[in-house]
């Protein structure tokens, strides 16, 4: 029954992608497994919409497959002798999808808006550095800083959006740009192509480059296993040209697969499950302890994802902070149980309990996201042996970001982290970090993010942010999964594919697409 299910709505997800192919045949088609949260850039918080936002939008530098800065809105720049400022000559001849010129006043509105705080993003910290900024003239921009910054130009990523377009600095998600985007990117919006299903998007005629795609189709596919089918059997033909992720299990079906190939690339991203510290029992960092000591990573990943590395703290193994002195923990349900015991967690029936408080969660999980249901069902039936009981809540993603990041309404849930160039964990773990959703606060941890912030020497922040991962690892604000081998699977159709660790679609109009 779930075979003809899937083969059904394979089907019907071909007879879609197909009809499109009749409109264009240099259309690249690719699947996502959640919507895009927005296509304003500030507001682009999961991956599937920063991977559209790199499709739409610019920003003044971006990093070349060499690793290398390079110029993109930013025709030339040069950073103050002091290093507390940079000063930019931008692109001239620019335009925006609507065909208004791009200036600087918007480079400036950006960061205005950026900074204002009635425009309420998670992103407003990486603005903090930029003290004022001064245009001069139509083409010129000087950002000055409040402290010395090394890597000034590493600042300098984010994508720019057009001053004309907004009535003040003051933006907010229901504005209609979310749906409705002008940006000055290689891609623009079709006329109606933004449903809940897909985002259809056409080529930017007066790019300030060459593209050799002309036509862009996202497909919302949730389903994993119908995303590999695409790719799988209609060789990117007349299904998908790539499938951004390939779940490591699913990596030998393609390898050495006339069609498809394998495209590796390096992602700063890691598994997480968050506690959320507002709940009495989850404040308690026994049961914390406890739960971290049930859970069989190893089998979870190899059994439900496949390839990765079980992780002890909050950054990838492949980062300079990543503290290899602290060891992950290994499963251990007797010392799972004696932790609770001590703490005064006694079994009733087959849940712990103290006085009135039950060791009971409600489990929030992103429905969308396939794997979840797996792995849930996997933590579920290890948590049960040591006493403690979760109850699943599945919601659309949407409700999802509403009801855990906004709301707060959430016991257990289960998420990835993903960071740019910077990877900077204040947010999260500050107590007033803009994306501490879990309401952790420690005065220790508080005071190492604070020094390493304030620290210009780049090997004194190294170590401190191992002491931090240190520190993390034993305070266990969300119990750190692993990070996995990243993969996509390519239509070999598809040619000079070159794959940027974050926004994936940097170099994008360099990509073509073969008969």
């Amino acid at each position: 029954m779930f075979f003809r299910r899937l083969t059904l709505r394979l089907a019907l997800l071909l007879s879609l992608l197909s009809a499109s192919m009749a409109h264009a045949q240099s259309t690249f088609r690719y699947p996502e497994d959640t919507r895009p949260s927005s296509l304003l850039p500030f507001f682009a918080e999961d991956m599937s919409a920063v991977r559209m936002v790199e499709l739409l939008f610019d920003p003044l530098i971006i990093k070349n497959k060499r690793g290398d800065f390079e110029g993109a809105l930013a025709a030339s720049w040069k950073v103050d002798e002091d290093q507390g400022g940079i000063k930019f000559v931008l692109r001239e001849g620019v335009k925006w999808h609507d065909g208004s010129p791009f200036v600087a006043d918007d480079v400036a509105f950006t960061i205005q808006a950026a900074q204002d705080p009635k425009t309420l993003f998670n992103g407003r910290g990486k603005f903090n550095f930029i003290r004022e900024v001064q245009v001069e003239g139509q083409f010129g921009v000087h950002v000055f800083f409040d402290r010395p910054i090394p890597d000034a130009e590493s600042r300098f990523l984010f994508k720019i959006i057009p001053k004309h377009a907004f009535s003040s600095t003051a933006i907010t998600r229901k504005d209609k740009f979310v749906r409705e985007p002008i940006g000055t990117g290689p891609f623009k919006l079709k006329k109606g192509g933004y449903s809940l299903r897909s985002i259809a998007l056409e080529v930017h005629s007066d790019y300030w480059k060459p593209s050799k795609i002309s036509e862009v189709l996202m497909q919302h596919t949730p389903d994993k296993s119908m995303q590999i089918s695409l790719l799988q059997y209609a060789g990117g033909k007349a299904g998908v040209q790539a499938v951004i992720f390939l779940p490591p299990k699913n990596i030998p079906i393609f390898e050495n697969n006339d069609l498809v190939v394998l495209e590796p690339y390096h992602t700063i991203s890691w598994w997480y499950m968050a506690y959320n510290h507002t709940n009495k029992a989850l404040a308690n960092q026994a049961v914390r302890q406890a739960i971290a000591l049930a859970i069989d990573r190893q089998e979870l990943l190899e059994a439900h994802l496949g390839r990765g590395d079980i992780l002890s703290g909050p950054f990838t193994e492949s980062s300079p902070f990543y503290n290899f002195q602290v060891e992950p923990t290994g499963v251990d349900t007797e010392r799972a149980n004696q932790i609770l015991e001590s703490a005064g967690w006694k079994k009733k029936g087959d849940v712990r309990a103290k006085g009135s408080v039950k060791l009971d969660f409600e489990f929030v999980m992103d429905k969308e996201l396939a794997s979840n249901q797996a792995l849930f069902l996997g933590i579920q039936s290890h948590l049960k042996k040591v006493g403690i009981t979760v109850r699943p809540t599945y919601v659309d993603h949407a409700r999802y970001r509403d009801q855990v990041f906004t709301r707060r309404k959430f016991d257990l849930t289960l998420n990835i982290w993903s960071f740019e160039e910077v990877e900077d964990v204040y947010p999260l773990f500050h107590s007033k970090g803009a994306i501490n959703f879990i309401g952790f606060n420690n005065s220790d941890v508080d005071t190492l993010l604070d020094t390493a912030r304030a620290t210009r020497d780049y090997k004194k922040y190294k170590e401190q942010m191992k002491q931090l991962h240190a520190l993390l690892a034993m305070e266990l604000p969300y119990f750190f999964l692993w990070s996995l081998d990243i993969y996509s699977g390519i239509s070999k159709t598809v040619k000079s594919v070159y794959i940027q660790p974050y926004y994936y679609f940097t170099s994008f109009a360099e990509w073509g697409l073969s008969p």
